[in-house]
């Protein structure tokens, strides 16, 4: 009980004046109150002869002597006592609790107003900021407390400062080394009150940056189960943090992990829509690159052509072309980069650019592939390679004239309905040998004969059974097509796999051209 408490006002006010007056009424001695300046708050006049028994009473408090109060009267002094002690232990109490939940409106005021604040942040630095002012308001004042906001990755090996005040941790700065406290703190998601570190186990294991601190909190930042960072208090002096500090940093803890976790989500959707807008434009670009005015009989061409190429991604490394050498000569290409995504397109659009300024020059496929070759080797840190098959086709003669380097062999459709491949070895790929040699063979599509170019998307394409699509299967649809022409061609073929992949992710880019002479 504190010495702020006023006995002679407390015992004149309701009810505790009525309850002490009654209870004095009642005694058969007379009975007096004196507070310990020894001024009369209660008297009672008794109707015993018996001498008044002196009886001094000592109301114990917490945090001193207390309030000496005396009581004097015969037998029921102790008993007015006792009510005296009741009334102060009561008053006490109410005040303390007035006071707690005083303190306890400040606090969650604070948090409220913080919350806010914390709200309105969309910079993970700016909320780490915000958060050490706040956090160095609700703690005690000192001047030797230095703190920090110290986020990491998901595996959480290593922190980056994000915000530090008092010297110790500077922003931008990363912890290889955590210290055993902070480690059991980033993995159990429990905060830590720890006074003196140095008689740590944990601790002295590894102190790291936190070495020479005396006292130090660390409460985590999390979202549900998922520790992002903690926040860190630590003290170079002997200091006694109590559990009503760690309490407190939690509260606030508890908002700022859900703010940045909701940062983090912001800045990933972020990268995502621009990483995917990069994408649709690269995509775009890619698109751009390829054909899509296509000959056709219907337009007076010799030939009918057709082709398309589906990536597995937004942007995939199949590519055709196809493009005149001189008024009856006609290139016709197809190629599959090893890998997929960007890479893999920036490599093909390297491929498409040395073949079309070679093409010219070189004119055979077997040389064009030579010389492009060694372009492609070099520098090739990557390790990236490309199938090709670069083929000449004469649109008065039919003569094709072509080169396999890798790539998958050609069929070709007799105007009979019937289908065989291409014949030739597959050669090597580009891209992995310098000094690699390819050769060049020669046949003849008579009117009405077609040539189909695929990549090997189409027949390793996967159904949900991990089946493959498979080239006896690509050869059985194209039997008897003879009178398809070169899109209705591409589009069987699209529709057939499609079809057999249903339900299964597409694992590879479907590119096909399809070439017909006319009859």
């Amino acid at each position: 009980m504190g010495r702020d408490i006023n006995l002679k006002r407390l015992c004149q006010r309701e009810p505790a004046r009525t309850l002490l007056t009654r209870l004095m009424a009642l005694s058969p001695e007379p009975l007096s109150l004196y507070d310990g300046d020894g001024t009369l708050i209660l008297q009672s006049a008794g109707q015993g002869l018996e001498p008044p028994a002196r009886v001094e009473v000592l109301i114990p408090t917490g945090d001193g002597p207390g309030i000496p109060a005396r009581v004097t009267g015969g037998s029921q002094a102790g008993l007015l006592a006792d009510w005296v002690t009741f009334i102060l232990q009561k008053e006490q109490d109410s005040r303390e609790l007035a006071r707690d939940t005083l303190s306890k409106y400040k606090e969650l005021s604070l948090l409220y107003e913080l919350g806010e604040k914390i709200a309105a942040c969309v910079d993970a630095a700016e909320l780490a900021t915000l958060t050490l002012t706040e956090a160095r308001a609700l703690l005690p004042r000192a001047d030797d407390l230095a703190l920090g906001i110290l986020t990491g990755d998901e595996s959480l090996d290593r922190l980056r400062v994000q915000a530090g005040e008092g010297g110790r941790f500077e922003p931008g700065q990363t912890l290889g080394v955590i210290d055993g406290i902070t480690r059991q703190v980033l993995t159990g998601g429990a905060a830590e009150l720890v006074n003196r570190p140095d008689q740590d186990a944990r601790f002295q294991a590894s102190p790291g940056l936190l070495n020479g601190i005396q006292a130090m909190l660390c409460v985590p930042l999390k979202i549900r189960d998922r520790v992002l960072g903690v926040l860190l208090v630590v003290s170079e002096r002997e200091t006694a943090f109590n559990a009503a500090a760690l309490k407190v940093l939690n509260l606030l803890a508890s908002q700022v992990g859900l703010a940045l976790g909701r940062i983090r989500l912001i800045e990933a959707r972020v990268e995502q829509e621009r990483l995917e807008e990069s994408l649709r434009l690269s995509r775009a670009i890619q698109t751009s690159l390829l054909p899509g005015e296509f000959p056709r009989f219907g337009q007076g061409s010799p030939v009918d052509l057709y082709a398309c190429m589906e990536p597995a991604r937004q942007v995939g490394g199949d590519f055709y072309d196809f493009f005149p050498l001189d008024e009856h000569t006609l290139l016709l290409v197809i190629g599959d980069v090893s890998d997929k995504g960007m890479a893999a397109a920036l490599f093909m659009v390297m491929v498409r650019t040395l073949i079309r300024a070679n093409a010219p020059v070189c004119r055979l496929p077997q040389r064009i592939l030579g010389t492009i070759n060694p372009e492609l080797c070099r520098d090739n840190d990557a390790l990236m390679f490309v199938t090709l098959f670069v083929a000449t086709l004469n649109t008065q003669t039919g003569q094709l004239t072509y080169s396999l380097a890798g790539h998958n062999p050609p069929l070709v459709l007799g105007r009979d309905g019937s289908v065989q491949w291409l014949p030739g070895d597959s050669g090597t790929a580009l891209g992995i040998v310098e000094s690699a040699r390819f050769c060049t063979r020669t046949t003849t599509l008579g009117p009405g004969d077609g040539l189909i170019l695929y990549t090997d998307g189409i027949s390793e394409a996967l159904n949900s059974q991990l089946e493959e699509f498979g080239e006896a299967r690509l050869m059985a649809l194209l039997q008897n097509r003879a009178r398809l022409d070169a899109a209705q061609l591409v589009e069987i073929i699209l529709q057939a796999v499609q079809g057999f992949t249903l339900g299964a992710e597409q694992s590879d880019d479907f590119t096909l051209l399809a070439v017909r002479r006319g009859d």
